[in-house]
């Protein structure tokens, strides 16, 4: 007979359940090599299996990513604020967790939310005095997850890069190979994630600071839909907040724990409850799939091609229809409009701070890159702003019309593998259009879902010749955040992930 269970259901819960009995000792309780063992190849849904029955306590998975965290991160820079003290401290709080991760311990990405008692830095020395006085809905909605928060992760100065390399942290090494990127701006929890050091963390992504990481560390990275999780951005909604993670149903189920509209949100999303991690269990109906690897133009590199067309082939072999097909976009209009709209609220953003800190904001307490990106943003005028908002609206539009005729757009996360350290980080005496030009060239196709709200996902699917991870990326029309969970949850099993990790303990 066969199991009702898929496979990556059976291998996460009874697998998982089958090998931590076995290196239990008799006493009852996890030899100190048998929990490393268990936490180092669990994802967050099966931690919390464990917490739920009995076999591992919230405080022994604590203490296992806090001894990962002082064991690893010297070399990887990826966790800078350590909050052990408060993780414990919550603990002896609230000793009966709740919620689909009880138990699980958490980073959040240092920037974009509050937890209350601790600043966000955002990568920034202007922040680091700053402390929130409550908690973001986010957070609030992370806890009741049953999440165990106990440090935050590295980003780039204001989350302003596609490399997570700030001059007020230090940079952040890939796992894979210290010498080379996270990516950005999430580089922090994609590291950690992909060391080990917990199963899932918090990231954003307003351009592709969740994807990005997630494909040169060799994660699972999702950005939902505009406005699906309760995090109020600027104006333009092109920000987003959600989790990288190890497997596909944990992405799902936090999606289902945090999802749904807050109150004063000034956007709301389709957000139909307890969807997500239901639409992973099951494969979906043959899809109609675009592949696109030709608009934005750019050379691929071969390993990065090579990847795409596997995937394009084993998605052909699940029964999809994959077809060469490219939306009808000016990318030169497409990429101008983005800076207008993100410069314009970045300054607007920075104009606040200096009212809230009483002073300028000028080198040494920001950097001389983010300077000049405010300045750029003050020389836009609201006509202009309106003007960008009107093109991304017919962008919008042209990939709506699209979407009428493909289910799901395939198509690159990066142009290559990770870069080296130092390669698209500002360098002294930068202008900004050569700084956006250089990270371009290295991620051109990932802000357009900021851009129109839309899902999509980076899918670890193969290492490069020298070693570093290479990823797709998967998106849909926006609301449609379940077909490209299924879709990548199918994924996941044909493929399947990255099951290699870096050595690092």
């Amino acid at each position: 007979m066969k199991s009702k269970f898929t496979r990556r259901q059976f291998i996460a819960t009874v697998g998982a359940t089958a090998s931590v009995a076995s290196i239990m000792n008799t006493g009852g309780a996890y030899a100190s090599t048998g929990i490393s063992e268990i936490y180092g190849r669990s994802d967050a849904t099966a931690l919390a299996h464990l917490v739920r029955t009995g076999q591992v306590t919230p405080l022994e998975l604590l203490d296992e990513a806090i001894r990962r965290t002082e064991a690893i991160n010297p070399r990887l820079n990826a966790v800078t604020q350590r909050l052990f003290g408060m993780a414990r401290d919550y603990l002896k709080r609230e000793p009966h967790l709740d919620g689909p991760f009880a138990g699980v311990p958490f980073l959040l990405k240092d920037i974009g939310l509050k937890l209350a008692g601790t600043p966000t830095t955002a990568g920034s020395r202007s922040l680091a005095n700053i402390k929130a006085t409550a908690d973001s809905e986010m957070v609030r909605r992370f806890k009741k997850a049953g999440l165990v928060i106990f440090g935050k992760t590295n980003t780039p100065e204001f989350g302003m890069g596609l490399t997570t390399e700030p001059v007020f942290s230090g940079p952040t090494h890939n796992p894979w190979n210290r010498e080379y990127s996270t990516g950005g701006s999430s580089g922090g929890s994609a590291a950690a994630v992909s060391a080990g050091i917990v199963p899932m963390a918090h990231g954003s992504d307003a351009g592709g600071s969740i994807r990005v990481p997630a494909s040169a560390c060799g994660v699972f990275g999702f950005k939902p839909s505009r406005a699906l999780n309760p995090v109020i951005t600027g104006p333009s909604g092109m920000s987003v907040h959600h989790v990288l993670s190890r497997s596909v149903r944990d992405s799902a189920t936090s999606l289902d724990a945090t999802g749904g509209y807050m109150p004063g949100m000034q956007l709301a999303a389709p957000s139909p409850l307890g969807v997500y991690f239901k639409a992973t269990q099951w494969p979906p109906k043959r899809l109609r799939i675009a592949l696109n690897l030709t608009n934005p133009s750019y050379d691929l590199d071969p390993d990065v091609k090579a990847a795409i067309l596997h995937c394009a082939k084993t998605l052909e072999s699940l029964g999809h229809h994959v077809e060469e097909a490219t939306p009808d976009l000016d990318y030169e209009k497409l990429d101008a409009a983005q800076v207008t709209l993100i410069m314009s609220e970045f300054a607007n953003g920075m104009r606040k701070l200096e009212r809230m800190l009483g002073k300028p904001l000028v080198p040494p307490l920001i950097e001389p890159l983010s300077v000049k990106l405010i300045d750029l943003g003050k020389t836009y005028n609201v006509q202009q702003y309106l003007d960008a908002a009107a093109a991304i609206q017919t962008v919008a539009q042209k990939m709506a019309a699209f979407h009428q005729k493909w289910d799901i757009m395939l198509q690159p996360v990066t142009v290559t593998p990770a870069p080296k350290l130092g390669t698209i980080n500002a360098w002294p005496g930068d202008d900004v259009v050569t700084f956006a030009n250089r990270f371009r060239k290295y991620a051109p196709y990932a802000h357009l879902q900021n851009l129109i709200g839309a899902p999509a996902a980076s899918l670890p699917i193969a290492l490069s010749r020298n070693g570093l991870p290479v990823a797709t990326m998967i998106s849909a029309l926006m609301g449609k955040d379940d077909l490209v969970m299924a879709l990548s949850a199918q994924l996941e099993d044909a493929l399947p992930f990255l099951k290699a990790r870096p050595a690092l303990l």
